[in-house]
């Protein structure tokens, strides 16, 4: 079946996007394998539309600000909270532990929405509430895949107070922590924050897979174990990564 416009628009436009360095016609015609005069035509096209940009001087071609605009539309109309419930709720039906959804703030992480255990635990986050990002899984998870450069700068300030006897106090053990958190894709808090609440968390990453939300599962130690719920981690991560793909989003190198 021949491939239709539409299709052949949208592989040269992918191949323009992945592109390392920028691609000159040549290039580009090697890279689609489109006879000459079908991708000028095409290239026409997307330049008429804004999808792409022909740089004269170098004679190459990069993405054009349509693009950036969709993206930029895409990205400031959607609600983080909508796109997610679906996953939370099936984590909810799947576990018996509180799930939650956390924005970062700074060097706190804020929560949005709150589906309660089953089994009342005793709430203890709520929308709205902060947490410290040395002392909660979440706060883990979204520091864990930040450029060093800005986690460092974040971290210079901070004041690692301890609340129970597990809480992490030093910038040194927290760096430490998180490169377990890259090393495994999420992040664990054992009663770090409260003497008998622990839980785990995974990021949600946007298109530059800058980490922007996090899914939370907790509990309390007189219900589940620390391996319990770490068993529970591969539905976490699993559902993390859908809400990442419906939103447009890519996991980071």
């Amino acid at each position: 079946m021949t491939s239709s416009i539409v299709q052949k628009l949208m592989s040269l436009v992918t191949v323009i996007s992945e592109a390392r360095t920028p691609l000159t016609f040549s290039e580009l015609v090697e890279q689609t394998g489109l006879n000459k005069s079908t991708l000028h035509r095409l290239l026409g096209i997307a330049a008429d539309e804004q999808l792409v940009q022909h740089v004269k001087g170098s004679k190459v071609y990069l993405l054009g600000p349509k693009v950036f605009d969709l993206v930029r539309n895409a990205y400031s109309g959607y609600d983080i909270q909508a796109v997610a419930l679906d996953e939370m709720m099936r984590l909810h039906a799947q576990f018996d532990g509180n799930v939650t959804l956390g924005v970062p703030n700074g060097t706190d992480v804020v929560y949005l929405r709150l589906i309660e255990a089953k089994g009342s635990l005793g709430g203890i986050q709520r929308p709205g509430m902060r947490e410290p990002v040395h002392c909660s899984a979440s706060g883990k998870a979204l520091m864990a895949y930040l450029p060093p450069a800005v986690c460092d700068a974040m971290l210079s300030d901070h004041v690692f107070e301890r609340f129970t006897e597990r809480t992490i106090t030093d910038a040194d053990t927290f760096r430490a922590a998180l490169r377990e958190v890259r090393a495994q894709g999420f992040a664990a808090n054992d009663r770090e924050e409260y003497d008998h609440f622990l839980g785990i968390s995974a990021p949600i990453f946007n298109y530059m897979g800058d980490p922007i939300a996090v899914l939370n599962i907790w509990t309390v130690h007189t219900r589940h174990s620390i391996d319990d719920i770490m068993g529970w981690s591969d539905a976490l991560v699993a559902s993390a990564q859908e809400v990442t793909r419906m939103i447009g989003g890519k996991n980071p190198d």
